[in-house]
């Protein structure tokens, strides 16, 4: 079986959007190993508005390569965002659909560029995890 992807560039990284906000995840969910921060310019997708990237540090393991993006922070960014461009937007269903690399998406802030263009440069994640507390963090079966 094939796995269909978005982007144009190789798969990067599996992903989770942690909604818990009591848990910020400072040790990895699958491994606990220390996770460490990392800045990236993360690929959103609002429905019934269009693609954004916005620029978010997460939590980050490098052993499981496994991104953890706080599901609070981030729609508070979005919010902020959105609040003062286009209203109407606060509060749409979104999915994070990946990453591009940081020279692509400084040319973005420079020269804004379609949809097609944004496909060109993103990186699908490689897998979206969800983690359940069930007496530890686990994947659910």
């Amino acid at each position: 079986m094939t796995t269909r992807r978005l982007g144009k560039q190789p798969p990067r990284y599996k992903f989770f959007l942690n909604p818990y906000v009591d848990a910020r995840f400072t040790r990895c969910p699958a491994c606990e190993a220390k996770t460490r921060q990392k800045k990236l310019p993360l690929v959103i997708h609002i429905d019934d508005w269009g693609m954004v990237v916005l620029n978010k540090t997460c939590r980050f393991c490098p052993g499981c390569e496994l991104l953890i993006a706080h599901q609070d922070q981030l729609e508070a960014n979005l919010a902020t965002f959105f609040d003062t461009h286009k209203p109407d937007v606060v509060g749409s269903d979104y999915l994070v659909v990946g990453t591009v690399d940081r020279p692509d998406w400084k040319r973005g802030m420079e020269t804004p560029g379609t949809a097609l263009d944004m496909i060109e440069h993103l990186h699908d994640f490689k897998e979206v995890l969800h983690f359940e507390m069930t007496g530890g963090w686990m994947p659910p079966e």
